[in-house]
């Protein structure tokens, strides 16, 4: 844990200072936004009112929603204006803007010879109404399209020319780029897709933390390419779905569990969680560490990834290394390493290393598939026995036995759905001396693989690997509160790094089905009541209002500190550390004041601030 005073940190010789890397004003004008259906019959259409009247009470500004042909054109000659005016007098009345999607009809745009009618139709019924038009959604993750930037492009400047000729002052974002994946991103770049935008315009839903890294990736393009443009992020966010089965025991009762089976004493031990602050890689977060593992381990440290090369298997002889099953491929020689020093690593969900999650840089970004290559050099092995033996079943994701090993004594378990598939592991690939132990296994009534268990070695490689290939599953203690912790580190990285508009998906969840992630984005429940994001959403906006200064953002040694003045002058500082607990020590002068990432206000004892996740915002000078 690492003690620094706030005043020092702004004079030290820094890890990181973001700088803004896009076109952007000095102040934020207008930056909140979120997603709201309000434009859909069934959806929010209906209570459009109520939801505006709420944006509009926690400063948010704008409001994204599509403008789907189906309810404008009731043929490709004929028209119905009555929907979308209603949404467009709603939001005017409540003076939230309109960001407006230009979604297909029953074909895709490049398809449909009628397109820049269509919407040369709209721009002109709603001139000057609406202003700013996206054009489509997440284009660039279609499937099954050939040639699909260079379609998107030419649709991309048949709408911007459409746009710009019934108004000038129309301005047109691109279609929101989920993830910048490649190569459609830097074909876009390529082919001068920019030149038909106003403003740049993508989709992210990783950790706050991770956005860094797709802010420098965007940049970098831009650089390369010879172009730049303002930048808009109008979809981030994160669910607060409920799983279907309890996930969490995987940490709290298999894993202490499997330990003693392998003669770990959990309350002896030290228990690692594998994280990288500066790029959002993060095996367990902070709260869930302290929630899920510190009850049951001596302590919990967040060992990053550079240092796994020298990591103390004697000071940190189990760690957490994986969620699911994306993994930075750079490190893993590293984690091969930390097992044949007798390390014990915990991979706690899906295929481990499935994806090679990272840049050539080394930067936890973009995604390849490694399948299950890498498996032979930690003497893992997936199944590949696919039949039963007598009744020449074939083994599936979701089989029909599932049984705990009875030898060892813990209650976790799951039944494998196709919510929560199951993936089977073998011995295929053991040296003499390694073992296999199940602790789940699945599969027919004559041939069964385990689902998770214990690769003990004790070959060449020393350590553990405790596994589950549960699909599909995020172990997290609180879902809402992990979302509400989200929400100003997202937006104040985006700020600082020149973002001009953020918006979080979504205002309202319709928790249909609670246990399904899109029905649970939402800062509201279904009947419009506050998840703690929404709180936490007020409480940004109050603390960094419109018309703020930009934030300015330094990262030391994983503790973040963005620093602004509100328009009436008072300085503001918000800390956060993502991966860990830092205390900060605050030298009053003159009148400070503390608020939690909720709002509450925060009395100093001794005054220092245990810094973890959740951001602290603290107002006054604090500088000299």
């Amino acid at each position: 844990m690492r003690r620094f005073t706030l005043s020092a940190l702004l004079c030290c010789t820094l890890q990181m200072m973001a700088q803004p890397h896009f076109p952007c004003s000095p102040k934020l004008d207008n930056p909140y936004g979120v997603c709201s259906h309000i434009t859909r019959p069934g959806w929010d259409y209906e209570i459009r009112d109520n939801e505006l009247e709420i944006a509009r009470k926690n400063n948010i500004g704008w409001v994204r929603s599509d403008l789907d042909c189906g309810n404008f054109f009731t043929s490709h000659t004929t028209n119905d204006p009555t929907l979308f005016n209603n949404v467009l007098n709603s939001t005017e009345q409540h003076d939230v803007n309109l960001l407006g999607i230009l979604t297909r009809m029953k074909k895709h745009s490049w398809d449909d010879p009628q397109y820049a009618l269509l919407v040369e139709q709209l721009a002109q019924t709603y001139n000057r109404r609406i202003t700013h038009w996206e054009v489509q959604n997440e284009v660039n993750l279609i499937k099954g399209v050939d040639s699909l930037c260079q379609k998107y492009v030419g649709v991309l400047k048949t709408t911007y020319e459409t746009l710009k000729k019934v108004n000038p002052r129309n301005m047109v974002l691109t279609s929101g780029f989920g993830e910048l994946h490649e190569p459609f991103h830097s074909e876009f770049s390529r082919l001068g897709g920019w030149k038909y935008c106003d403003i740049f315009n993508f989709h992210t839903y990783f950790t706050p933390e991770g956005l860094i890294s797709w802010l420098d990736k965007l940049k970098e393009t831009m650089v390369r390419d010879g172009w730049e443009r303002p930048v808009w992020l109008t979809e981030c966010g994160m669910h607060t779905a409920n799983d279907r089965q309890n996930s969490a025991g995987f940490l709290t009762d298999l894993l202490p569990a499997a330990l003693r089976r392998i003669g770990l004493n959990p309350k002896k031990s030290a228990v690692g969680v594998l994280c990288n602050p500066e790029t959002g890689y993060n095996a367990l977060t902070a709260n869930d560490a302290e929630e899920l593992l510190s009850p049951h381990f001596r302590k919990v440290v967040f060992p990053t990834l550079p240092q796994l090369h020298n990591l103390s298997v004697k000071e940190v002889p189990i760690l957490i290394a994986a969620a699911d099953e994306y993994f930075p491929g750079t490190h893993l020689p590293a984690l091969t390493d930390y097992v044949r020093r007798g390390g014990t690593i915990v991979l706690a969900g899906g295929m481990p290393f499935y994806y090679d999650a990272h840049t050539p840089d080394g930067i936890f970004l973009n995604r390849k598939e490694l399948g299950t290559s890498f498996y032979k050099q930690l003497h893992m092995a997936p199944a590949t026995q696919w039949k039963d033996p007598v009744s020449h079943e074939p083994l599936t994701e979701v089989p029909p036995c599932c049984e705990r090993n009875k030898d060892i004594p813990f209650s976790y378990g799951w039944t494998p759905t196709t919510e929560s598939p199951a993936r089977y592991m073998s011995d295929a690939n053991l040296y003499p001396g390694d073992s296999l132990i199940p602790l789940i296994s699945a599969g027919t009534a004559h041939l069964r693989y385990p689902i998770a268990g214990i690769y003990k070695l004790n070959s060449d490689l020393k350590g553990n690997i405790i596994f589950q290939t549960r699909m599909y599953t995020k172990i997290s203690s609180d879902k809402e509160s992990e979302q509400a912790r989200r929400v100003a580190r997202l937006y104040l990285i985006a700020f600082s790094y020149g973002v001009d508009k953020v918006f979080w998906y979504n205002l309202r969840s319709r928790e249909k089905d609670l246990t399904y992630s899109e029905d649970n984005f939402g800062l509201l429940h279904r009947d419009l009541s506050e998840k703690p994001a929404m709180q936490a959403y007020r409480t940004l906006t109050e603390m960094c209002p419109n018309g703020s200064e930009r934030p300015t953002l330094t990262v030391t040694d994983g503790l973040y500190h963005a620093k602004w003045h509100k328009p009436d002058g008072t300085e503001m500082h918000a800390l956060w550390a993502p991966t860990g607990n830092q205390k900060v020590r605050i030298k009053k002068h003159g009148h400070i004041k503390v608020y939690d990432h909720l709002g509450n206000h925060q009395n100093l004892k001794g005054k220092t601030l245990n810094i973890k996740e959740g951001v602290y915002y603290v107002e006054g000078d604090i500088t000299h």
